[in-house]
């Protein structure tokens, strides 16, 4: 995929803006949130085609998020891939994010290549 645009959703402003920078270098168009309304704004303005997303944010967690995405149009992202973030991941928190659509669920602070090798494979760059 040439120059896809991934939504960068957390409250931590420097892993917003340390993953922006990782996938911009990578030539990917990026947007932040730092919160899940702030998200759901980006998604209605312009087409995803990631979304990176903190489970546990101030207005939103990233699984009610997941769930608005999933019940929008097309073009607002319902077949937006989601790879969630957690600082308390376990296998059970896994499991409830794959349940709820998620692609997968990382553990924070996130390792950088295993980050980007999961969006490579998805986003085909």
């Amino acid at each position: 995929m040439l120059h896809p645009t991934i939504l960068i959703a957390d409250d931590d402003r420097r892993l917003r803006e340390s993953l922006s920078e990782v996938f911009n270098d990578l030539g990917c168009t990026t947007r932040t949130a730092g919160n899940g309304g702030d998200a759901m704004e980006v998604l209605r303005q312009m087409r995803c085609d990631l979304l990176l997303s903190d489970v546990d944010m101030p207005d939103m967690t990233g699984f009610a998020l997941l769930s608005w995405i999933s019940h929008q149009t097309p073009r607002a992202g319902s077949h937006l891939p989601v790879i969630l973030m957690s600082a308390r991941a376990d296998a059970e928190l896994g499991r409830a994010a794959r349940a709820a659509g998620a692609i997968d669920l990382l553990s924070k602070p996130v390792e950088i290549t295993r980050i980007t090798g999961l969006v490579h494979r998805l986003l085909e760059l």
